[in-house]
């Protein structure tokens, strides 16, 4: 069986930015974009749902509570958010 060169890969090495970085701020691009757009209500609403489902069909006590800790973070986001509206 004759092996299969993949031609986008063949030279990703050679691509800026490939392999390890020396620390944390050579490559944060994740903590970059995420800190430019504020997170929508309509994903803290989504957020919120998930976490609820998760809390209900967790067997674990300190999952739950890890739950509802973020659960009422995003709760007091959405109030601050109703308040200044």
């Amino acid at each position: 069986m004759k092996k299969i060169n993949n031609p986008v890969a063949k030279h990703s090495r050679n691509k800026s930015g490939a392999g390890a970085h020396k620390s944390e701020k050579d490559y944060s691009r994740k903590m970059k974009h995420k800190s430019e757009y504020p997170e929508s209500i309509a994903n803290k609403i989504d957020r919120l749902i998930i976490l609820e489902k998760l809390q209900n069909n967790t067997g674990s006590g300190s999952l739950w509570f890890d739950y509802e800790e973020q659960i009422q973070v995003i709760k007091q986001e959405l109030a601050q958010w109703q308040t200044t509206e």
